[in-house]
């Protein structure tokens, strides 16, 4: 089952997990308007990998294929994947999961539930910081 995560706790497995990989599934054109987590202070990378709309019947089939050819060699990984808002983002994260079923595999989903800008306060309300971005992670 994939669990939901936020930003800090997404940022804190990567860093304290040798075996936490960071999958971005936004569009290029998302990744050059408002940039990607950069994870280069722990040494490792974020893959991007775009979730394309999952409407079209290949999409899905697409994904999974971008993602084992990048990321097929983990053993026992936890796959962390983020979006913007984190609704691609979970798309992404049940889809690899249940590729996984029918194997014997170790790995487990995250989805980042905030994403990588956060989510929208309502006016009126405190407004409380959401998102990689916002909270000040690494980003570029």
């Amino acid at each position: 089952m994939v669990q939901n995560i936020n930003s800090k706790e997404a940022y804190d497995l990567l860093r304290e997990d040798e075996d936490a990989v960071l999958i971005d599934v936004r569009t290029k054109k998302e990744h050059l308007a408002v940039g990607i987590p950069n994870l280069q202070e722990i040494g490792k990378e974020t893959f991007i990998i775009e979730w394309k709309n999952s409407v079209l019947p290949w999409s899905r089939k697409s994904f999974l294929n971008d993602f084992n050819k990048d990321l097929g060699f983990y053993q026992e990984a936890k796959y962390i994947f983020i979006c913007r808002s984190g609704i691609r983002s979970n798309f992404a994260a049940l889809t690899v999961e249940e590729s996984f079923i029918s194997g014997n595999y170790n790995n487990k989903c995250f989805n980042v539930e905030d994403g990588f800008e956060g989510h929208e306060q309502p006016l009126g309300n405190p407004q409380k910081l959401t998102g990689w971005k916002n909270l000040g992670l690494p980003w570029k």
